[in-house]
């Protein structure tokens, strides 16, 4: 027994110290990366791989053809007057004549380079084909948002079939069909089940086609995306310099200024007040359509309805707008907002988000018009019940200063020190501020209750709310284990306030900064 626990003992720390070794060695790769890097790997559609993925540094080549005066039609032939990204052909034949155009192409040019006494590649098998190549790919993914997207249309001088299509299967043709538009991810997904390329393969051809414009060109700012490098649209360093649009002109799909997130038809059907919804308004909080849809820009009861669809992945509508963790999700997108934001975050990052899911009080303010008002006017239809019913103007939140105390003395742990003067109104107004600048904020803190909770939280809405020491009794350690005590409560609750808040002063490290020695 005593040589079994040994044995085991022995293969726990051999298995800790193989653990902490491949961990290890994963974290030293300081292997030096390129945004252009592409895995030559085509043959696994053959089967298995004899030999390592070759890993081709894409940039580097068409950078010598250029000072050759050489362009893409070198190394890539054309199909329908679209590059094909395929190398020197225009579909996979079979795998031996597939590894023979690579072999003889790419030896033969790097040979003839050699015999010119030119810097050239590899010509030796295991110089292309390595387990461990001595660089690596590291590409960022282009982010077509908003911006992107307004730039586009005015290069494509609003033609937006330039892009987008629909698929006619009866008559094998991809037109063009305005107010249809969707993302390309619609049809072209990674890996895809259809006849569709792939959306890495239709969004290359696609761009590096409508790049090689002449015309399309001239307009590009960014010479690396004119002339189709790789790092032109993968690098981290050449994304960030892709200005911005702060103003972009809205983009006319037949979407509704306000609706409701429910179909006119079922929405007398559910329990809960309706909800409607300001789709103007959100559009310009949005990089992209995207980040509420997903590939295609269908209502989002058209997948999740009241009790789940194959279509919706069984994800109900309740669930698609509450979801904490989504960002898809109102609450989820809100919750995420307030943290991001630091006027909110001083507050939010104390605070759950599930309880904010499961405030009765938090709901109405979605929840705002009653069935029985929609029922009303069910007869009037569909047009007249969206002109009558307006999302309600949002009310500035108010707070009568006059009934709450302008300082606070906080000398509960006075043994050591004086008591805290705590500006008690004048971060009320401060607060209030912030709140009425923000749309979001201003229609989820229309109670008194919303402003004070920030710091009684446990407290009911009343104009004199218990002191902090009625819960948190105990000045150190924790009550019941669960409860901070009074010192602990305090510190928690102003420090990581100020932090969130970037509030310089007072600091945590200088006790002198908020109580004056006795």
């Amino acid at each position: 027994m005593k040589f079994k626990h040994t044995v085991t003992a022995l293969l726990g720390v051999c298995f800790t110290l193989s653990t902490l070794y491949a961990a290890s060695h994963q974290k030293m790769d300081t292997r030096k990366t390129r945004a252009d890097i592409i895995v030559i790997d085509s043959m696994k559609i053959f089967g298995d791989l004899e030999k390592a993925a070759v890993s081709f540094p894409h940039d580097k080549h068409t950078d010598v053809l250029e000072k050759q005066g050489k362009d893409c039609s070198t190394c890539h032939q054309t199909k329908d007057d679209k590059l094909v990204l395929k190398f020197q052909r225009t579909a996979e034949i079979d795998q031996e004549t597939s590894l023979d155009i690579y072999h003889t192409n790419c030896i033969n040019c790097h040979e003839e380079r050699a015999a010119e006494d030119l810097e050239t590649g590899p010509v030796e098998c295991g110089e292309c084909h390595q387990l461990k190549p001595k660089v690596i790919a590291a590409q960022e993914v282009i982010n077509f948002d908003s911006s992107m997207h307004h730039r586009h249309i005015v290069a494509a001088e609003n033609k937006c079939e330039s892009c987008h299509h629909i698929v006619d299967a009866e008559n094998n043709k991809i037109p063009y069909v305005k107010g249809k538009e969707d993302s390309c991810r619609a049809c072209h997904k990674d890996p895809t089940l259809t006849k569709a390329q792939t959306y890495k393969a239709a969004a290359h051809e696609q761009c590096i086609s409508c790049h090689q414009d002449k015309k399309s060109k001239e307009k590009i700012e960014n010479k690396a995306v004119a002339n189709n490098k790789c790092a032109g649209c993968h690098d981290e360093l050449l994304l960030k310099q892709i200005a911005k649009l702060d103003k972009i002109p809205r983009r006319d799909r037949n979407q509704p200024d306000l609706t409701f997130l429910k179909s006119f038809d079922t929405i007398t059907s559910q329990m809960m007040n309706p909800v409607i919804f300001n789709h103007q308004q959100h559009e310009e909080k949005v990089f992209t359509c995207s980040d509420c849809h997903h590939e295609t820009l269908n209502s989002c009861e058209s997948c999740h309805d009241l009790k789940g669809s194959k279509e919706g992945g069984w994800v109900t509508l309740a669930q698609a707008m509450h979801k904490v963790g989504s960002e898809r999700s109102c609450i989820g997108c809100h919750e995420l907002k307030k943290q991001q934001a630091k006027d909110c975050a001083g507050c939010h990052s104390l605070i759950e988000p599930e309880k904010h899911v499961s405030d009765g009080q938090s709901c109405q303010s979605c929840h705002s018009i009653s069935i029985e008002q929609i029922k009303k006017d069910k007869t009037a239809g569909k047009e007249l019940l969206a002109k009558h019913y307006r999302l309600p103007p949002i009310g500035e939140p108010r707070i009568d200063y006059n009934t709450v105390p302008e300082e606070v003395v906080i000398d509960v742990i006075s043994d050591q020190y004086q008591g805290v003067t705590f500006q008690h109104r004048k971060i009320i107004k401060s607060m209030m501020e912030k709140i009425t600048g923000n749309a979001l904020a201003k229609n989820f803190h229309q109670g008194k209750d919303a402003i004070c909770q920030s710091c009684h939280h446990n407290s009911p809405d009343v104009s004199n709310p218990p002191k902090c020491i009625s819960c948190h009794a105990s000045a150190e350690g924790e009550q019941d284990g669960r409860v901070p005590g009074t010192k602990a409560a305090y510190h928690r609750q102003c420090f990581e306030c100020h932090e969130k808040m970037e509030i310089e002063k007072p600091v945590s490290d200088d006790c002198t900064a908020c109580h004056k020695e006795k």
